[in-house]
């Protein structure tokens, strides 16, 4: 498996991946596929060139990424946010989501002090993954996501580099 940063030439795969875990995991992440479906390869570019986005490839396929957001905000500059997590299944079986995770951590704290999630609530798997990075919880947010009329909780989720450093990560 190689781990590393999505490039703007891989915009496809990176759409194909994105709609499926928009459109197969709904109530997980803020986007929503209905929208994100319509919108043009240049979106996805966009993305990839405005983000660091990570992808875990295996025999040249993308099956996992991951974003982050860095705030350019003078006072938020130590700050970076996690966004898109997602595994295909084909990339399930195997050890893809913690080196893929552990790389995008490794990333960001080269830059920033803090690096900041959100996670549904009930997203067990989701859950102990960062747990066992060294997230912590750090607040809620009741009814965040509303998917077919059901409302969705996710927790706030915070890592500092030095809470990160000490896991040996």
């Amino acid at each position: 498996m190689e781990v590393r940063r999505v490039r703007i030439g891989e915009a496809p795969a990176f759409r194909a991946l994105r709609l499926q875990a928009l459109r197969d995991h709904p109530a997980d992440f803020g986007s929503d596929y209905e929208t994100t479906v319509t919108r043009p390869l240049a979106f996805f570019v966009g993305q990839l060139a405005d983000n660091v986005v990570m992808g875990a490839f295996e025999g040249g396929e993308l099956v996992g990424i991951v974003g982050l957001l860095f705030n350019s905000n003078v006072k938020e500059r130590h700050r970076a946010y996690l966004w898109g997590v997602y595994v295909a299944p084909s990339g399930r079986r195997g050890a893809v989501a913690r080196p893929l995770m552990a790389e995008a951590l490794r990333v960001a704290f080269g830059r920033v002090e803090q690096v900041e999630l959100n996670v549904r609530v009930g997203n067990g798997p989701a859950q102990a993954l960062y747990a066992g990075l060294g997230f912590v919880g750090c607040g809620g947010l009741p009814g965040v996501h509303k998917v077919d009329g059901v409302l969705y909780d996710d927790e706030m989720m915070v890592l500092g580099r030095e809470e990160w450093l000490s896991t040996g990560t």
